[in-house]
C-alpha cells in the first residue's frame, strides 16, 4: 500500500509537470508561428511594393525620355545619346525603327556597358535574334516590357514604345518604334537582398523579366501557369498578401502589379522553410522538458517517503473502519497536518461507535412501535375501504347521470331533423299525391264503358277536349296519365332520397346511443375527407329546419385545398351543434334579413371554418362560459349546455380546435374550427 501512494503521488507530479510543459510549448510554438507569418507577410509587401515602385520610376522615366528621344531629330538625337546613355544609366541600348521587323534607322549603344563586359555592338544584334522584339505588341498596346537576356552578356530588359509625330491639328504624320535595353544590376540586388523569399519580376504574358538566379534569365524562364501570377493577374489592388495550399505545401506570399498592368512581382515563401525554425525550437524545448521533467522525477521519489508513510497508515485504518472495526485508532509520529487528521479520525471513530450503540438501541424500540402501529392501520385500512366503496358507487351514478344528459343532447339534434324531414315528407305526399286525378280518369272510363260498353268508351275518347283546343278527351287523358308518370317518378325519387337522409339520421343516432352506451369512450373513425363534402351534407341536413322557419343558408367555402384528417359523423355532428345555435339565435332576434352563412378559409397549415349568424348574439357576461359543462341560456327544452363541450371534444380529438370569435346583437355572431390540413406526401384523401 505505501508503495502504491507513492506511485501514485510520483505519477501525479510528473503528470503535472508535463501538462504545464506541454501547454507552453503549444502557447509558444502558436504564438512564435502567428509572429513568424505576421513577418514574413510584412517583409514580402514591403519587398513587392518597394520594387514595383522602383520598377514604375524606373521604366517611367526611361519611357518619357525614350519619347523625348524619338521626337528629336536625328542631330539632336545624336547629342541627347551621350546623356540618354551616360555611364551612370541604365539604359544601355537604343534603337529607331521606322517599320517593324526592319532594320533599325539609328541605334546608339552604352561605350562603358560594352567595355565592362567585353562586348562589340554585334552584341545587340545578338539579343535581338535571341530574344525578337515584339513589334505586334507594341504596335497593339502602345509599348511592351520582355526578357532581353541572351548567352554571353549580362541578364537585360527590352523595353518598346510607339511613338507619334501629329501636325498642329493632332492628325499623324509619322510613327516610330523606339526600343531601349536596360540593365538589371540594382534589380538583381533588390530580389536577392531577402533569403527567406523569392521573388520574381514578370510581365503580363508570364516571361520572367527578373529572377535571383540571374543565370537562369538566359533560358527565358515563364510563369504564366504559376497559380500566385494567376491571381496577380486578376486581382484588383495594387498590393497583397496571399496565404495558398499549393501541391504539398502551403505557400506564404505577395502580389504587386504597377507601370500600367504590365509589370508584376510575386514573392512567395515555403511554410516548411519560414517555420523550420519553428520546428527547431520545438525539439529543443522538447528535450530541455524532459530533462527537467527526468529530474523534478529522482526528486519527487527521493522525498515520497516521507510525504506519504503517514498518509499509508492513514489509509489502512480507514479501510479497517470500513470493514466494520471501530475499536482501532491511528497512531502518527510527527507534528504535520496528518498527525491532525489522525487526531480527527479517531475522534470520529469513537463518535460512531457511540452512534451505533446508541441506533441498535432505538431500532430494538422502533420494531415494537412498528408492530403496534400496524395493528393501528390495518383497522383504518378497513373504515377506508368502506369509504371508497361508497364513493365509487357515488361516481358510477354521477358518471350515469352525465351520460344520460349527454345522449339527450346528441340525439335530440338528428332527432330533431328527422323528425322535420318526416314532416314534410308526410305534408309532400299529401298535397302531391296524383291519386286523384288517376281516380277521376277511372271513374269517366268505367262510366262510359258500363253505359255503352267498348263503342261508348271509344266514342267519348273521340270527343274533343275542352280543355286542350285541338285534342281529344283521348288525348287529354293520355297526356295527364304521362304527367302523372313523371310526377310519380319524381316522387318516387324525392321518397328514396328523403328515405336515405332517414336512414342516415337513424345510424347516427345509433352510433351516437352506442358510445354513450361505452360509458363516453367513443373510438374515433378518423380518416381524411373533404371538409367542403362534410359542410355541404351538414346544410342539407339542416336546410329543412331553416327554410321552415323563412332563414337562409349561405355557403362561402374559399379553402384550398379542403382535406383534413376527421371522423365524418362526428364532423357532422360537431358542425350542425354549431348550425343549430345559430337557428336558436335566429328565432330569438327575428332580424330582418335571418341568414347563417358557412365560410371556409386556408390559413396556413390550417383550415378554418366560421359559422356566422346575425341573431340575438351572445352577452359579454356570457362569453367565458360557453364551453363549459351545462352552462346554458335556454329553457330545459331547448338545451343542456352539452353540445359546445362535446363539439370541442370532437374537434380536438382531430388536432384542432373550436373559439367563440366575436358577437354583435343582430349583426354578426361568429364561432370558429380550426382543423389541421392533410399534410401533402400522404394526398388522397376520402371525401
Amino acid at each position: 500500500m505505501k508503495w502504491s501512494i507513492r506511485t501514485k503521488f510520483l505519477a501525479v507530479m510528473s503528470t503535472l509537470l508535463a501538462t504545464c510543459l506541454g501547454v507552453y510549448l503549444f502557447m509558444a510554438i502558436t504564438v512564435f508561428k502567428s509572429d513568424k507569418t505576421q513577418l514574413v507577410f510584412d517583409l514580402n509587401r514591403s519587398q513587392v511594393s518597394n520594387l514595383t515602385s522602383e520598377l514604375e520610376t524606373q521604366f517611367g522615366g526611361v519611357s518619357e525620355k525614350l519619347k523625348i528621344f524619338a521626337l528629336l531629330p536625328p542631330a539632336m538625337q545624336a547629342k541627347m545619346a551621350a546623356d540618354l546613355l551616360s555611364e551612370n544609366s541604365d539604359i544601355v541600348a537604343v534603337s529607331i525603327f521606322k517599320s517593324a521587323e526592319s532594320q533599325p534607322e539609328r541605334s546608339y549603344y552604352q561605350d562603358k556597358f560594352l567595355e565592362t563586359y567585353g562586348l562589340d555592338k554585334a552584341f545587340f544584334g545578338k539579343v535581338a535574334s535571341e530574344n525578337p522584339i515584339p513589334f505586334a505588341q507594341i504596335l497593339q498596346r502602345g509599348e511592351d516590357i520582355w526578357n532581353a537576356s541572351a548567352v554571353g552578356g549580362p541578364p537585360l530588359i527590352g523595353y518598346g514604345r510607339l511613338v507619334v509625330m501629329q501636325d498642329e491639328r493632332g492628325m499623324p504624320l509619322e510613327q516610330w518604334a523606339v526600343v531601349g535595353f536596360v540593365k538589371l544590376d540594382r534589380f538583381l540586388k533588390s530580389v536577392s537582398i531577402v533569403r527567406l523569399s523569392e521573388v520574381v519580376v514578370a510581365n503580363r504574358d508570364g516571361e520572367v523579366l527578373v529572377h535571383p538566379d540571374a543565370a537562369s534569365l538566359i533560358k527565358r524562364p515563364q510563369v504564366r501557369d504559376d497559380v500566385l501570377f494567376s491571381e496577380a493577374l486578376n486581382m484588383k489592388a495594387k498590393v497583397t498578401v496571399v496565404n495558398r495550399e499549393i501541391g504539398h505545401d502551403r505557400v506564404l506570399g505577395a502580389l504587386a502589379k504597377g507601370f500600367n498592368d504590365q509589370i508584376f512581382v510575386v514573392a512567395k515563401a515555403s511554410e516548411n522553410q519560414v517555420f523550420q525554425v519553428v520546428r527547431d525550437l520545438s525539439v529543443r524545448t522538447a528535450l530541455f522538458g524532459s530533462i527537467v521533467l527526468t529530474l523534478v522525477i529522482l526528486a519527487a521519489f527521493l522525498l515520497s517517503r516521507s510525504l506519504t508513510e503517514n498518509i499509508a497508515i492513514l489509509v489502512d485504518g480507514m479501510e479497517s473502519v470500513a470493514k466494520g472495526d471501530l475499536t482501532s485508532s491511528i497512531h502518527l509520529r510527527g507534528r504535520d497536518e496528518t498527525v491532525l487528521l489522525a487526531n480527527s479520525f479517531n475522534q470520529m471513530i469513537h463518535d460512531l461507535k457511540e452512534s451505533r450503540d446508541a441506533l441498535e438501541t432505538m431500532n430494538r424500540e422502533l420494531d415494537q412501535k412498528v408492530k403496534e402501529r400496524t395493528l393501528q392501520l390495518e383497522e383504518q385500512n378497513k373504515k377506508v375501504k368502506e369509504v371508497q366503496e361508497a364513493l365509487i358507487h357515488t361516481t358510477r351514478l354521477a358518471s350515469v347521470g352525465e351520460i344520460a344528459g349527454r345522449t339527450a343532447h346528441e340525439v335530440l339534434n338528428p332527432l330533431t331533423i328527422l323528425l322535420t324531414r318526416a314532416g314534410l315528407v308526410q305534408k309532400k305526399v299529401a298535397e302531391e299525391s296524383p291519386l286523384p286525378l288517376l281516380e277521376e280518369i277511372r271513374q269517366a272510363w268505367s262510366k262510359e264503358f258500363s253505359e255503352g260498353g267498348f263503342a261508348k268508351l271509344m266514342q267519348s275518347w273521340q270527343t274533343a277536349s275542352s280543355v286542350m283546343p285541338g285534342k281529344s278527351l283521348l288525348q287529354e287523358d293520355l297526356e295527364n296519365i304521362e304527367r302523372l308518370t313523371a310526377d310519380l317518378k319524381k316522387q318516387q325519387k324525392s321518397l328514396s332520397g328523403d328515405i336515405e337522409f332517414i336512414r342516415m339520421e337513424g345510424e347516427r343516432i345509433g352510433k351516437i346511443i352506442n358510445g354513450m352506451r361505452r360509458m363516453g369512450h367513443l373510438k374515433s373513425d378518423v380518416q381524411p375527407h373533404s371538409v367542403h363534402a362534410i359542410l355541404s351534407d351538414c346544410c342539407h341536413i339542416m336546410n329543412d329546419l331553416f327554410e321552415q322557419r323563412g332563414f337562409r343558408i349561405e355557403q362561402a367555402f374559399l379553402a384550398n385545398p379542403d382535406v383534413c384528417p376527421v371522423d365524418r359523423d362526428e364532423m357532422i355532428q360537431s358542425v350542425t351543434n354549431l348550425m343549430r345555435n345559430s337557428l336558436q339565435a335566429l328565432e330569438d332576434a327575428h332580424p330582418s334579413n335571418p341568414t347563417m352563412t358557412v365560410r371556409t378559409e386556408s390559413h396556413g397549415e390550417q383550415l378554418w371554418i366560421d359559422v356566422e349568424d346575425n341573431g340575438v348574439g351572445v352577452r359579454p357576461e356570457h362569453q367565458s362560459k360557453l364551453f363549459e359543462s351545462s352552462f346554458t341560456t335556454k329553457s330545459a327544452d331547448q338545451g343542456t349546455g352539452l353540445g359546445l363541450g362535446i363539439a370541442r371534444r370532437f374537434v380536438r380529438e382531430f388536432g384542432g380546435d373550436i373559439e367563440f370569435v366575436t358577437s354583435v346583437p343582430l349583426n354578426k355572431t361568429v364561432f370558429r374550427i380550426r382543423l389541421p390540413l392533410k399534410k401533402a406526401k400522404n394526398t388522397g384523401a376520402a371525401a
